[in-house]
């Protein structure tokens, strides 16, 4: 039984950061059979991260794409680009590709199936933010975020999702354990509205508000936590590990990895 630990490094690191960072992750020796290790690094690095990876290291994923294959479209890298480079994932609707690009759910619904296309695995991140939380909009923008994105795609493409409460990275704000039960329990119903799930397995659902080693036990342990997609706490390898360390210990029953 497999959980996930995801980090996303964002825009930060030089190639010589990246290599080292990976290299301590990798001698990590966080338990493979029961928890998948993927890194998202800057794009600048992936190519060379995929090459030198040994079996023992993150997999690695790109941190967005292009819906298109090819094109004039300049500053851009496609899913195609990014396989090629030696990505096996792709982060998609990501919080900030959301607030700071403009990326609609139209234009997420259109990288999803690009990253598809080009055989990535994809990692759609869904989530609200403060004003729509304080409107009591949580349920219906997770609804909408899903059935968007995930409209017209076979019901077994493959699929990982992550929880993103916006008001919550970055902010000093801590969503609570029972808010992100609650979440997580409505994606999972979502879910299974959409024939993408059911008490025999669903498709993994992370969580990714501001995970750190202080908070990750108690989310671990949680029922429907399938794993951590971890932002600035993934940039140290020791607060990486200790959070990778969380899922191990959790006792809860986890998600088979499709």
């Amino acid at each position: 039984m497999t959980r996930i630990l995801a980090g996303n490094w964002k825009m930060n690191l030089t190639l010589a950061e990246a290599r080292a960072l990976l290299r301590s992750v990798g001698d990590g020796d966080l338990n493979a059979d029961a928890l998948l290790t993927v890194v998202f690094p800057p794009m600048s690095a992936l190519a060379v991260l995929a090459a030198e990876r040994r079996t023992s290291d993150p997999r690695i994923g790109a941190q967005s794409c292009h819906a298109d294959p090819k094109g004039a479209m300049t500053g851009e890298v496609s899913p195609e680009m990014a396989r090629d480079a030696g990505a096996e994932f792709a982060l998609v609707g990501h919080s900030e590709r959301r607030r700071l690009f403009c990326e609609s759910d139209q234009i997420v619904q259109a990288k999803l199936k690009g990253v598809l296309r080009a055989g990535l695995k994809p990692l759609l991140c869904i989530g609200e933010t403060l004003a729509e939380r304080e409107r009591r909009e949580t349920r219906d923008v997770l609804s909408r975020q899903l059935t968007r994105a995930l409209d017209g795609l076979p019901p077994r493409a493959p699929l990982w999702v992550a929880y993103e409460p916006v008001w919550a990275i970055g902010t000093g704000v801590v969503a609570t354990v029972d808010e992100v039960a609650e979440a997580h329990a409505w994606v999972l119903e979502e879910l299974s509205r959409m024939g993408r799930g059911s008490a025999a397995g669903h498709p993994p659902v992370l969580y990714g508000g501001s995970v750190d080693p202080k908070n990750a036990s108690a989310l671990a342990a949680l029922p429907d936590v399938d794993g951590f997609l971890v932002g600035g706490a993934s940039l140290q390898a020791d607060s990486f590990l200790a959070i990778g360390g969380a899922l191990l210990k959790s006792e809860r029953r986890a998600t088979p990895v499709d």
